[in-house]
């Protein structure tokens, strides 16, 4: 999923994830979100996003790797379906980074805007 923060990535996500699982598809949904909240804590003010604040920028690109990370172990455990990697994706630089990781993998990408 490629949008801004509080553009309804994560709805359209569950709601695709359960639309394919109705039709019997393996799929399953990595919010990089809920990574953060796991890993960094679910109470930060604004400068955690703060695109100046070196030590955020590398505690969210950690969140975003171990959420691509995880998604090539499912890959590799259901041999096939569907995985949407739920985040901003707002960059070029970020979608490059994906996708390169994601085609080192075998991955096929499609990029959806919301």
């Amino acid at each position: 999923m490629v949008g801004l923060p509080a553009r309804g990535k994560t709805y359209i996500s569950y709601k695709v994830s359960r639309y394919l699982a109705w039709l019997g598809v393996n799929c399953r949904v990595f919010n990089v979100g809920e990574y953060r909240r796991k890993l960094v804590g679910a109470q930060l003010d604004h400068t955690f996003f703060d695109p100046h604040n070196k030590e955020a920028i590398d505690q969210r690109l950690q969140c975003a790797e171990k959420a691509l990370s995880d998604m090539f172990v499912w890959f590799e455990a259901v041999h096939s379906g569907v995985a949407i990697y739920d985040a901003t994706n707002s960059t070029r630089a970020r979608r490059k980074a994906t996708l390169d990781a994601c085609t080192k993998h075998g991955v096929e990408v499609m990029f959806c805007e919301s």
